[in-house]
Protein backbone atom coordinates (compact mmCIF):
# COMPACT_ATOMS: atom_id res chain seq x y z
CA UNK A 1 0.00 0.00 0.00
CA UNK A 2 2.98 2.39 0.64
CA UNK A 3 4.12 1.88 -2.85
CA UNK A 4 0.57 2.90 -4.08
CA UNK A 5 0.66 6.33 -2.33
CA UNK A 6 4.68 6.43 -3.27
CA UNK A 7 3.62 6.49 -6.71
CA UNK A 8 0.61 9.21 -6.61
CA UNK A 9 3.08 11.14 -4.78
CA UNK A 10 5.19 10.71 -7.76
CA UNK A 11 2.58 11.52 -10.56
CA UNK A 12 0.82 13.84 -8.68
CA UNK A 13 -2.57 11.77 -8.73
CA UNK A 14 -4.64 12.68 -5.81
CA UNK A 15 -8.23 10.74 -6.56
CA UNK A 16 -8.52 7.14 -7.56
CA UNK A 17 -11.23 4.66 -6.83
CA UNK A 18 -10.25 0.56 -7.08
CA UNK A 19 -12.84 -2.15 -8.07
CA UNK A 20 -12.80 -5.66 -7.64
CA UNK A 21 -15.45 -8.19 -7.37
CA UNK A 22 -14.62 -11.55 -7.27
CA UNK A 23 -17.55 -13.28 -9.01
CA UNK A 24 -16.89 -11.29 -12.43
CA UNK A 25 -12.98 -11.14 -11.82
CA UNK A 26 -12.93 -7.38 -12.38
CA UNK A 27 -10.28 -5.44 -11.67
CA UNK A 28 -10.34 -2.10 -12.88
CA UNK A 29 -9.22 1.50 -11.49
CA UNK A 30 -10.99 4.64 -12.47
CA UNK A 31 -9.38 8.13 -12.16
CA UNK A 32 -11.03 11.40 -11.19
CA UNK A 33 -8.35 13.47 -12.20
CA UNK A 34 -10.02 16.98 -12.43
CA UNK A 35 -13.49 18.45 -11.94
CA UNK A 36 -13.10 22.01 -11.58
CA UNK A 37 -14.44 22.69 -15.26
CA UNK A 38 -17.30 19.68 -14.95
CA UNK A 39 -17.68 16.24 -14.47
CA UNK A 40 -14.87 14.30 -15.12
CA UNK A 41 -15.48 12.54 -19.10
CA UNK A 42 -12.59 9.58 -19.91
CA UNK A 43 -12.82 6.68 -21.80
CA UNK A 44 -12.46 2.67 -20.90
CA UNK A 45 -9.22 0.93 -21.86
CA UNK A 46 -8.92 -2.42 -21.33
CA UNK A 47 -5.53 -4.73 -21.64
CA UNK A 48 -3.58 -6.96 -19.75
CA UNK A 49 -1.47 -5.28 -16.84
CA UNK A 50 1.90 -6.95 -15.34
CA UNK A 51 1.61 -5.46 -11.95
CA UNK A 52 -1.73 -2.78 -10.16
CA UNK A 53 0.90 -0.34 -10.33
CA UNK A 54 1.33 -0.34 -13.85
CA UNK A 55 -2.10 0.15 -15.00
CA UNK A 56 -2.46 2.63 -12.21
CA UNK A 57 0.24 4.64 -13.40
CA UNK A 58 -1.51 4.38 -17.26
CA UNK A 59 -4.88 5.21 -15.81
CA UNK A 60 -3.20 8.33 -14.12
CA UNK A 61 -1.71 9.58 -17.28
CA UNK A 62 -4.07 9.07 -18.95
CA UNK A 63 -6.66 11.28 -17.32
CA UNK A 64 -4.35 13.74 -16.24
CA UNK A 65 -4.08 14.12 -20.40
CA UNK A 66 -8.28 13.99 -20.46
CA UNK A 67 -8.15 17.44 -17.97
CA UNK A 68 -5.78 18.82 -20.51
CA UNK A 69 -7.87 17.84 -23.06
CA UNK A 70 -11.36 19.31 -22.13
CA UNK A 71 -9.59 22.75 -20.97
CA UNK A 72 -7.77 23.07 -24.24
CA UNK A 73 -11.43 22.59 -26.27
CA UNK A 74 -13.26 25.03 -23.69
CA UNK A 75 -15.24 22.41 -22.50
CA UNK A 76 -17.36 22.70 -19.28
CA UNK A 77 -15.60 19.73 -18.46
CA UNK A 78 -12.67 17.59 -16.35
CA UNK A 79 -10.39 14.66 -17.07
CA UNK A 80 -11.16 11.13 -15.76
CA UNK A 81 -10.30 7.61 -17.46
CA UNK A 82 -10.83 3.84 -16.39
CA UNK A 83 -8.30 1.02 -17.40
CA UNK A 84 -9.66 -2.73 -16.97
CA UNK A 85 -7.17 -5.19 -15.81
CA UNK A 86 -7.76 -8.19 -18.29
CA UNK A 87 -6.73 -11.25 -17.81
CA UNK A 88 -8.06 -15.32 -18.87
CA UNK A 89 -11.08 -15.61 -15.35
CA UNK A 90 -12.53 -12.71 -16.43
CA UNK A 91 -15.82 -13.05 -17.45
CA UNK A 92 -16.42 -10.23 -19.85
CA UNK A 93 -20.19 -9.07 -19.70
CA UNK A 94 -20.61 -9.74 -15.96
CA UNK A 95 -17.57 -7.69 -15.45
CA UNK A 96 -18.35 -4.92 -17.46
CA UNK A 97 -22.06 -4.36 -16.20
CA UNK A 98 -20.39 -4.51 -12.42
CA UNK A 99 -18.53 -1.90 -13.77
CA UNK A 100 -21.21 -0.05 -14.59
CA UNK A 101 -23.15 0.09 -11.48
CA UNK A 102 -19.98 1.59 -10.02
CA UNK A 103 -19.68 4.48 -12.12
CA UNK A 104 -23.54 4.82 -12.24
CA UNK A 105 -22.89 4.83 -7.99
CA UNK A 106 -20.92 8.02 -8.85
CA UNK A 107 -23.80 9.69 -9.79
CA UNK A 108 -22.41 11.62 -13.16
CA UNK A 109 -19.02 12.58 -11.89
CA UNK A 110 -17.10 10.55 -14.29
CA UNK A 111 -18.45 9.82 -17.52
CA UNK A 112 -17.18 7.01 -19.57
CA UNK A 113 -16.84 5.89 -23.53
CA UNK A 114 -14.73 3.47 -25.12
CA UNK A 115 -10.73 3.06 -25.27
CA UNK A 116 -8.58 0.65 -26.81
CA UNK A 117 -8.68 -2.55 -25.79
CA UNK A 118 -12.96 -2.16 -25.35
CA UNK A 119 -15.35 -3.99 -27.58
CA UNK A 120 -18.53 -1.94 -28.61
CA UNK A 121 -20.14 -4.88 -26.97
CA UNK A 122 -18.42 -4.30 -23.74
CA UNK A 123 -19.66 -1.23 -24.27
CA UNK A 124 -22.88 -2.00 -24.26
CA UNK A 125 -23.12 -4.17 -21.20
CA UNK A 126 -21.62 -1.10 -19.41
CA UNK A 127 -24.38 0.65 -20.19
CA UNK A 128 -27.02 -1.91 -19.52
CA UNK A 129 -25.77 -0.52 -15.93
CA UNK A 130 -25.70 3.12 -16.46
CA UNK A 131 -26.81 6.21 -17.41
CA UNK A 132 -23.32 7.72 -18.35
CA UNK A 133 -21.80 5.48 -20.95
CA UNK A 134 -21.49 6.77 -24.27
CA UNK A 135 -21.51 4.05 -26.80
CA UNK A 136 -21.66 5.67 -30.25
CA UNK A 137 -18.22 4.89 -31.23
CA UNK A 138 -17.96 5.83 -34.76
CA UNK A 139 -19.64 9.17 -34.15
CA UNK A 140 -16.42 9.64 -31.73
CA UNK A 141 -14.00 8.20 -33.82
CA UNK A 142 -15.64 10.93 -36.96
CA UNK A 143 -15.45 13.64 -34.23
CA UNK A 144 -11.75 12.53 -33.35
CA UNK A 145 -11.10 12.63 -36.84
CA UNK A 146 -13.03 16.45 -37.59
CA UNK A 147 -10.18 16.91 -34.96
CA UNK A 148 -6.79 15.78 -36.36
CA UNK A 149 -7.36 16.99 -39.63
CA UNK A 150 -8.39 20.49 -38.79
CA UNK A 151 -4.39 19.95 -36.50
CA UNK A 152 -3.41 18.60 -40.26
CA UNK A 153 -4.72 21.76 -41.59
CA UNK A 154 -2.89 24.29 -39.13
CA UNK A 155 0.41 22.51 -39.90
CA UNK A 156 0.16 22.88 -43.33
CA UNK A 157 -1.46 26.48 -43.41
CA UNK A 158 1.57 27.79 -41.29
CA UNK A 159 3.83 26.68 -44.16
CA UNK A 160 1.90 28.71 -46.17
CA UNK A 161 0.08 25.19 -47.49
CA UNK A 162 -3.28 25.61 -48.50
CA UNK A 163 -3.98 22.66 -50.86
CA UNK A 164 -3.87 19.56 -49.14
CA UNK A 165 -3.48 17.89 -52.09
CA UNK A 166 0.13 18.95 -52.25
CA UNK A 167 1.18 17.01 -49.13
CA UNK A 168 2.17 13.46 -48.19
CA UNK A 169 0.96 12.24 -45.19
CA UNK A 170 1.90 8.76 -43.52
CA UNK A 171 -1.32 7.33 -40.84
CA UNK A 172 -0.04 5.11 -38.35
CA UNK A 173 -2.84 2.26 -37.13
CA UNK A 174 -5.77 1.69 -39.22
CA UNK A 175 -8.90 1.68 -36.31
CA UNK A 176 -12.02 3.06 -36.31
CA UNK A 177 -9.86 6.80 -36.14
CA UNK A 178 -6.85 5.92 -38.58
CA UNK A 179 -8.85 4.76 -40.86
CA UNK A 180 -11.60 7.68 -40.63
CA UNK A 181 -8.43 10.05 -41.00
CA UNK A 182 -6.89 8.29 -43.80
CA UNK A 183 -10.80 8.37 -45.74
CA UNK A 184 -10.79 12.11 -44.72
CA UNK A 185 -7.21 13.06 -46.14
CA UNK A 186 -7.80 11.05 -49.23
CA UNK A 187 -10.90 12.90 -50.26
CA UNK A 188 -8.97 16.33 -49.37
CA UNK A 189 -6.52 14.77 -52.59
CA UNK A 190 -3.87 14.26 -49.80
CA UNK A 191 -1.00 10.99 -50.45
CA UNK A 192 -2.05 8.84 -48.03
CA UNK A 193 0.36 6.08 -46.74
CA UNK A 194 -1.29 3.24 -44.31
CA UNK A 195 0.41 1.01 -41.72
CA UNK A 196 -0.50 -1.69 -39.51
CA UNK A 197 0.60 -4.44 -37.74
CA UNK A 198 -2.90 -6.01 -39.33
CA UNK A 199 -1.56 -6.29 -43.15
CA UNK A 200 -4.65 -7.18 -44.48
CA UNK A 201 -7.31 -4.41 -42.66
CA UNK A 202 -4.06 -1.53 -44.34
CA UNK A 203 -4.17 -3.06 -47.35
CA UNK A 204 -8.02 -3.24 -47.73
CA UNK A 205 -8.06 0.48 -46.44
CA UNK A 206 -5.31 1.44 -48.75
CA UNK A 207 -7.46 -0.15 -52.06
CA UNK A 208 -10.52 1.68 -51.19
CA UNK A 209 -8.88 5.04 -50.70
CA UNK A 210 -6.38 4.73 -53.35
CA UNK A 211 -3.36 5.10 -50.61
CA UNK A 212 -0.33 2.95 -50.49
CA UNK A 213 1.07 0.53 -47.68
CA UNK A 214 3.88 0.94 -45.75
CA UNK A 215 5.80 -1.41 -43.40
CA UNK A 216 4.19 -0.90 -40.01
CA UNK A 217 7.79 -0.49 -38.30
CA UNK A 218 9.29 2.29 -40.36
CA UNK A 219 5.94 4.47 -40.86
CA UNK A 220 7.71 6.93 -38.49
CA UNK A 221 10.29 7.35 -40.81
CA UNK A 222 8.56 7.82 -44.00
CA UNK A 223 10.04 10.71 -46.40
CA UNK A 224 6.45 12.53 -46.15
CA UNK A 225 5.49 16.14 -44.87
CA UNK A 226 3.14 14.49 -41.90
CA UNK A 227 2.91 11.88 -39.62
CA UNK A 228 -0.81 11.07 -37.84
CA UNK A 229 -0.16 8.34 -35.04
CA UNK A 230 -3.18 6.80 -34.61
CA UNK A 231 -2.79 3.45 -32.79
CA UNK A 232 -0.59 2.78 -29.66
CA UNK A 233 1.09 5.87 -27.55
CA UNK A 234 4.43 5.95 -26.13
CA UNK A 235 5.64 5.42 -29.59
CA UNK A 236 7.77 9.14 -30.22
CA UNK A 237 10.18 8.12 -28.44
CA UNK A 238 14.08 9.93 -28.18
CA UNK A 239 15.60 7.40 -31.44
CA UNK A 240 12.21 7.57 -33.50
CA UNK A 241 11.82 11.57 -32.96
CA UNK A 242 15.27 11.66 -33.84
CA UNK A 243 15.19 9.17 -37.46
CA UNK A 244 12.02 11.43 -38.30
CA UNK A 245 11.86 13.21 -41.94
CA UNK A 246 8.68 14.64 -41.69
CA UNK A 247 8.01 18.24 -40.84
CA UNK A 248 5.00 17.75 -38.65
CA UNK A 249 3.43 15.73 -36.27
CA UNK A 250 -0.50 15.28 -35.79
CA UNK A 251 -2.07 12.13 -34.60
CA UNK A 252 -4.94 10.68 -32.40
CA UNK A 253 -3.30 7.96 -30.60
CA UNK A 254 -3.07 8.98 -26.58
CA UNK A 255 0.34 9.50 -25.30
CA UNK A 256 2.51 9.39 -28.16
CA UNK A 257 5.53 10.76 -26.05
CA UNK A 258 7.36 8.46 -24.50
CA UNK A 259 8.84 11.00 -22.02
CA UNK A 260 8.55 15.15 -22.21
CA UNK A 261 12.03 15.60 -23.37
CA UNK A 262 10.88 14.23 -26.40
CA UNK A 263 8.86 17.37 -27.17
CA UNK A 264 11.90 19.57 -26.56
CA UNK A 265 13.36 17.15 -29.13
CA UNK A 266 10.62 17.92 -32.07
CA UNK A 267 11.07 21.69 -31.07
CA UNK A 268 14.62 21.78 -31.69
CA UNK A 269 14.50 19.98 -34.94
CA UNK A 270 11.32 21.94 -35.87
CA UNK A 271 9.06 19.44 -36.02
CA UNK A 272 5.52 21.24 -35.75
CA UNK A 273 4.34 18.71 -33.02
CA UNK A 274 0.50 18.78 -32.37
CA UNK A 275 -0.33 17.89 -28.63
CA UNK A 276 -2.08 14.93 -28.97
CA UNK A 277 -4.70 15.82 -26.09
CA UNK A 278 -5.12 18.76 -28.56
CA UNK A 279 -5.45 16.75 -31.73
CA UNK A 280 -7.66 13.81 -30.29
CA UNK A 281 -10.28 16.22 -28.50
CA UNK A 282 -13.22 15.38 -31.46
CA UNK A 283 -14.77 12.60 -29.11
CA UNK A 284 -14.57 14.38 -26.14
CA UNK A 285 -16.12 17.01 -27.65
CA UNK A 286 -18.83 15.84 -29.19
CA UNK A 287 -19.76 13.57 -26.16
CA UNK A 288 -19.76 16.85 -23.78
CA UNK A 289 -21.66 19.02 -25.92
CA UNK A 290 -24.16 16.20 -26.76
CA UNK A 291 -25.08 14.83 -23.27
CA UNK A 292 -23.97 18.01 -21.04
CA UNK A 293 -23.11 21.27 -22.34
CA UNK A 294 -25.81 21.21 -24.71
CA UNK A 295 -25.00 23.05 -27.32
CA UNK A 296 -23.24 22.88 -31.07
CA UNK A 297 -20.30 20.83 -31.12
CA UNK A 298 -19.55 22.45 -34.91
CA UNK A 299 -17.64 25.38 -34.11
CA UNK A 300 -15.62 23.75 -31.18
CA UNK A 301 -14.33 21.25 -33.53
CA UNK A 302 -14.00 23.87 -35.77
CA UNK A 303 -11.66 26.15 -33.71
CA UNK A 304 -9.30 23.59 -32.67
CA UNK A 305 -7.71 24.43 -36.13
CA UNK A 306 -7.17 28.18 -34.56
CA UNK A 307 -6.04 26.76 -31.25
CA UNK A 308 -3.57 24.80 -33.17
CA UNK A 309 -2.22 27.52 -35.17
CA UNK A 310 -2.03 29.82 -31.90
CA UNK A 311 0.11 27.25 -30.31
CA UNK A 312 2.58 26.74 -33.35
CA UNK A 313 3.42 30.12 -34.01
CA UNK A 314 3.57 31.10 -29.91
CA UNK A 315 6.38 27.83 -29.51
CA UNK A 316 7.87 29.11 -32.33
CA UNK A 317 8.01 32.05 -30.95
CA UNK A 318 9.45 31.40 -27.45
CA UNK A 319 11.45 29.09 -28.86
CA UNK A 320 9.82 26.01 -26.81
CA UNK A 321 7.84 23.27 -27.37
CA UNK A 322 4.06 22.80 -28.11
CA UNK A 323 3.07 20.71 -25.55
CA UNK A 324 4.52 23.35 -23.08
CA UNK A 325 2.42 26.27 -24.71
CA UNK A 326 -0.85 24.36 -24.89
CA UNK A 327 -0.42 22.67 -21.43
CA UNK A 328 -0.05 26.33 -20.08
CA UNK A 329 -2.96 27.24 -22.32
CA UNK A 330 -5.34 24.63 -20.84
CA UNK A 331 -4.24 25.60 -16.99
CA UNK A 332 -4.85 28.87 -17.14
CA UNK A 333 -8.26 28.07 -18.02
CA UNK A 334 -8.40 25.55 -15.21
CA UNK A 335 -7.22 28.02 -13.19
CA UNK A 336 -9.71 31.20 -13.84
CA UNK A 337 -12.44 28.56 -12.81
CA UNK A 338 -10.52 27.88 -9.40
CA UNK A 339 -7.21 25.74 -8.23
CA UNK A 340 -6.84 22.29 -9.23
CA UNK A 341 -9.40 19.87 -7.35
Amino acid sequence: MTELFEVMAETGAHRIIALNDAASGLRAIIAVNDVTLGPAFGGIRTQPYRTTLDAFADVHKLSSAMTLKCAIAGLDAGGGKTVVMDHPDMDRASAYRKLGKYIEELGGLYRCAGDLGTTHQDLLHVAESTQYCNISGEELADATGTTIVNGIRACATERGITDLSKLSIAVQGTGLIGAGVARALARLGAHVLIADVDTIRARALASEIGGRVVDADSVLMQDVDIISPCAIGGILTPESAAAIKAWAICGGANNQLSSPKVADQLALRGIGYVPDFLASSGAVIIGTCQTLMNTDPKPILAAVEDTTRTILRTAAEKVCSTVAVAEQIARNRIAAKGPLS
